[in-house]
Parts: C-alpha cells; structure tokens; sequence
C-alpha cells in the first residue's frame, strides 16, 4: 500500500451499473457474484410503491416513508443541469423540498452529500441520463463537481474528483464497458476506501429489490445486510447513506433512520434470487388463495347438505371453520417449499381441508379448535426466534419487497394471531366458570405472546403488542368472577399502554434496535412523535379508502352487528361457557383496538372478524342442534 493511502482520509465511491440489455443479458446479480472481492445482496429500492426518482432521494437521504403520505405521491421528474464552472445542480429540487415537507417524518433530500465536507461530486457518460446524481446532490440540490465524458475515460474522471472530493457518484457504462469499467475501480480500490455498486434505478412501477456489491464494509465479501432488515443479503436503499457516512468517519444529523450495511455469512447469488423470486410472487397469490378456500367452503357444506341434509350442513360448517384455522401453519409450509402458483393453492386448499377433515374426525366438539390455534400459535413464535424465515416467505407474512417491514409480524397477521390465540386459550379452559385461575390463564399466555410479538429482536410489532393486549385484557376480566367493577375496567383499560411501557424497556434492556426503538424511543422531539401519530392515521385512511375495502369494512361491520344483536340464538350451543364467551369478545376487542391504532386500519378489523366467523360457523355445526338448528 503506498504511504499516501495509509495517511490520507478514506474515500467512497457509490456507483450505478446499468443492466445489459441485449448486448449484455447476464443479470446485474451474476455480473457481480462474478467479481469474488464484493459482498452481494439485494436492496431493499423504495417503501412501497416504487420510481426511479424516489429510490435516488431515498439513498440521499437516510430516511423514507410510504409515498402514500406524500402530497403529490410521486416525485417530480429530476434533471441533472451543468454549470459552466463545472458544479450542477438538480432541476426540479425545489418541488422535491415542497413535497419532503407534506410526509410527516423527517425526510431530508440531499442529507448525504451535505454531511460530506466538501459535498459530493458525480461522473457520468455524456449524453445519458443523469438521475444517478441526486445521491451526489446536497440539502439544496447543488452538485458540487460534475464530470461527464466518454465511457473509456470514466474511471480516470472518477479518480480524478477523488482527489478533490470524499465522495463520488458514477454512473457506469452499460453492457461491457461497464463491466470493465468496474473492474478498474475493484483493481484500483484502495484498503480502507468504500465501494458500493448498485443496480442503475430501472423503470418501473412496482416494488423492487436490487443488485448489489460492495468493497471495504464490515464483515469482508459476504451476504449483504443491516440492522434495518436483519435478513442476510437484504439491506434498504436508506442503509446506503449510513454506510457512506460511518466509512468516512462521520455523523449523520438527528433523525436519519437507516443503518450501517455489513457482510455476513456466505455470497450466494443463486440463494439471493429463490428469495428474490419467491417474494415476487406472494402479494399476488393471496386473493386467488383465500377465493379458493372460500369455494371449496361452500362447495363442501353444499354437498354434504345435499347428501345428508342439516347434519351435512353442520359436519360442512365444522370441516371449513377448522380449515380454515389450519391455514396459517399450512402457508409456513408453501412458504419453505416456494412452489408454483397453482401448486401452492392446490396444497393450501387440500392440505387446510383434510386436516380440518381429520381433527373433526377425531377431536369431539367443541374441542376441535384447540390443536389448530396451538399449532399456529407455536409454529409461529417459534418462526420468530428464528428470524422469520418462513413468515417472510409465507402469502400473509411481511414482505421485503415493500420496504415497509422486513422481518417479524405484518399487520394481517396482528388480530388474526391475536384472536387465534384467544381461541386456543378458550377451547382449552371449556368446562371451567369464571375464575381467577382462568382470568390468569388468560393474562399470562397474552402476556408471554406479547413478548413474542412486540420484542425488538422477534416480532418488532408494537401495533400488535397494543391489539394483544386490548384483547387479552378484556378477556381476562370477562373470566373474573363477580361484577365487573369500575376499578377493573379501568385497569383493563391501561393494559395496552402498560404492555407498551414494558416493550420499551424490554427492547432498551435488549438491545433490540427495532422500529420502535428508532421512531419513538429513539424520537428527538414531540413533533417527531406527534408525526408518527398522524403519519399512521394516514396511512390507516388511506387503505380504507382504497379499492374494494369500504365495502368489505361494512359488510364486516354490519356482521359483527348482526352477531351480537342476535348473540343468544347464534351462540346457543355455548352460551354457558364462559371462556369460549371470554375468547369471542377479547377477539373482536382486538380487531376493533387493532384497526384504530395501526397504519394498515381496517384490515386488522377484517381479518380478526373473519377468524371470529369461522369460530362461530364451527360452533353452530354442534352436532346436537335438531333439525331446526335449535337446541333440544
């Protein structure tokens, strides 16, 4: 290593390289895996709804929201414009700033290149887009040393700014121009230099993970990662800005939400694009899946009510409510296995049915719900501790690909996990009255589950820590012998902010660095929460605004009320049962609290009273209903 390598202050270079196109079909991914001194991963571009535009504000800022707060969503189209001094500046900035202000977090374009003395520079190929160089531009759009030439003269341009500037944006050559050109910069790196490359932004609408490699982070050439994903070869687009900073011995300013990128475990190309494919499929799969367990629903009560009349019916409602339950751990299975669609449906649909076919068979009523709710309930806690694998995979887990959640509880999965386990703590307490012992029972599975959902290393859900504990508190006092007390209500009021309070500390004791950890606990000043408040109240408005689920929240609605309006009839066979009583209402407590507390609203309320309807069609297949569907 030359002297002047050793003496001098690090340097990073973030360089795009574009995909190949004709000339050069090889994936960006195997282009990279190809050069053995980068770690690869996939990134994480945008929260949401994806442009080129916002993934390149996303990597010079550190921070990102949905596009759904924003006002316009989309952001402006941006154009890099060359001065005569050789500086540029960003046309279209000033909208950039005007609509980072209507997002309800601290959003700041430009925060990289800004924290960088001396700013940020870029080299391009003339006569190609520029839209690489919104990560070299600071807080006011400027660039403060523009360089475009030929593609041959790239890399001597690109050393030549690193004389002068800390930080430099290239955006590559495409095909094989720009494979060599980016063996140059590997051949020319310098021990203790950072070298990021990531995937030229493409066109495109939907949600997008990209290639990446890089030179110089934590960890040597593995599987690129971070705090913000936790997933090994997954890393955001905002992690970028953090690891810029950290190599350059620098602070990021309050506020700024990603984290350092480092390597861990071993590159694997071909295991980067099984993740990769598998998620790009999951959000598409989940309609047609859930149409055809529904179907098959209906199908089977109506033939077995040709074939045996009510008692067909009642068999059909039993067999379909218990599929149903086993649904979740069936999706943990496709979701190891990744097959094709029709595949996958085939074994959700057969699979849910024969085992609810068989814990019928052989679990008398009204004890059949209990294995399902417990099988789901350890399957997934026990996903948790792993890291998520499987849930992530599976057609209701989070989903990287959004850039929202990446490992943990999604927002489906919140009052469904909830309300089922409120049923398993039912059926298990049947032919018990109300006591103090069941009311513990109660409190200390919610309690124990709450750990697994709300802990900062396992689920990171402090939505659902709030939705579990509203059910689970209203449960336990419905299990409480005597009158219900003022007293009591109040302090099962307070239950959801106690099991805040005790995930703060929980997470601060740990370690555990999640989302919470970050947006609240870690929040520089009220506004900054007052944001959070109103950014999910937002978001939660806006997914009921969207599409079908106005129509889907009311009818849901307008069952919930049909449900207890006639509750003594529906809930005949098991209207003495106190914990089945305790289950029902915990469980839509926590799909009411759930949908006005978190960002995703109604759907909480949708899939919580869905899992409650399939406990009431189970329970009105009670095999001693006479033939009028009363009792005798």
């Amino acid at each position: 290593m030359p002297a002047d390598a050793r003496t001098r202050e690090p340097r990073a270079v973030l360089a795009f390289l574009p995909a190949g196109g004709q000339n050069n079909p090889k994936p960006v991914l195997d282009r990279l895996e190809a050069r053995t001194q980068l770690a690869i991963g996939l990134m994480s571009a945008t929260q949401g709804r994806y442009t080129p535009q916002q993934e390149m504000l996303d990597v010079s800022a550190g921070s990102r929201t949905s596009a759904a707060v924003y006002d316009p969503r989309d952001p402006p189209q941006l154009q890099l414009v060359v001065g005569g001094d050789g500086s540029g500046f960003i046309f279209g900035w000033s909208k950039v700033l005007r609509r980072a202000k209507t997002a309800l977090a601290e959003i700041k374009p430009g925060m990289l290149a800004s924290q960088v003395p001396g700013a940020g520079a870029y080299a391009g190929v003339a006569g190609r887009s520029h839209l690489e160089a919104v990560a070299a531009a600071d807080v006011e759009g400027n660039v403060a040393d523009v360089s475009l030439g030929s593609a041959k003269t790239l890399v001597d341009r690109v050393k030549g700014l690193l004389t002068r500037h800390r930080f430099v944006v290239a955006g590559l050559p495409t095909a094989d121009k720009g494979d060599a050109a980016l063996d140059q910069l590997l051949r020319d790196h310098v021990d203790g230099d950072l070298l990021l490359v990531l995937q030229t932004p493409p066109r495109a609408r939907v949600p997008q993970l990209l290639p990446a490699g890089a030179l110089g982070v934590r960890g040597g050439n593995g599987a690129l990662t971070s705090e913000t994903t936790r997933l090994p070869g997954i890393f955001a687009a905002i992690d970028v800005p953090m690891t810029v900073l950290e190599q350059l011995g620098l602070d990021p300013p309050p506020g700024v939400r990603g984290q350092p990128i480092r390597a861990t475990g071993t590159r694997d190309a071909a295991v980067l694009k099984t993740v990769e494919a598998r998620l790009r499929v999951v959000s598409g799969r989940r309609t047609p899946t859930l149409a055809a367990l529904l179907f098959a629903w209906m199908a089977l009560v109506l033939a077995l009510g040709v074939a045996r009349d009510r008692p067909g019916v009642r068999i059909g409602l039993r067999i379909g409510a218990l599929a149903m339950l086993w649904v979740l751990p069936v999706l943990l299975v496709t979701g190891w296995l990744a097959p094709g669609r029709l595949v996958e449906v085939a074994i959700i649909v057969i699979g849910a049915f024969g085992l609810g076919a068989l814990t019928d068979r052989f679990v008398p009523w009204p004890r059949g719900p209990l294995l399902p709710t417990v099988v789901t309930v350890v399957a997934y806690c026990a996903d948790l501790v792993a890291g998520s694998p499987l849930i992530i995979r599976s057609l209701l887990g989070v989903n990287p690909r959004s850039g929202s959640r990446f490992y943990g509880l999604g927002n489906e999965l919140e009052s469904t996990l909830t309300v089922v386990l409120l049923l398993a703590v039912g059926t298990l307490l049947l032919g018990r009255g109300r006591s103090r012992a069941g009311a513990a029972v109660f409190a200390l599975s919610g309690l124990v589950f709450g750990v697994f959902v709300g802990a900062g290393q396992l689920g990171a859900d402090v939505g659902g820590v709030i939705t579990a504990g509203a059910g689970i508190a209203a449960a336990t006092i419905l299990m409480l012998p005597g009158k219900l007390s003022r007293p009591t209500i109040v302090l099962a009021a307070l239950v959801p902010i106690a099991a805040v309070v005790a995930l703060a500390v929980l997470d601060l004791l740990t370690g555990g660095n999640g989302h919470f950890t970050r947006t609240i606990l870690k929040a520089d000043s009220l506004q900054s929460l007052l944001d959070v408040i109103e950014r999910r109240y937002t978001l939660a408005f806006n997914v009921l605004s969207t599409g079908a689920m106005p129509l889907v929240t009311i009818v849901t609605a307008l069952a919930v009320a049909y449900a207890v309006r006639y509750r003594d009839r529906i809930y005949a066979p098991l209207r003495d049962s106190a914990p089945w009583r305790a289950a029902l209402i915990g469980g839509l407590t926590a799909s009411i609290i759930g949908a006005l507390t978190n960002d995703s609203g109604p759907l909480l309320f949708v899939f919580g009273v869905f899992v409650l309807a399939c406990a009431t069609a189970y329970i009105r297949g009670d095999p001693r209903l006479d033939a009028e569907g009363r009792m005798p």
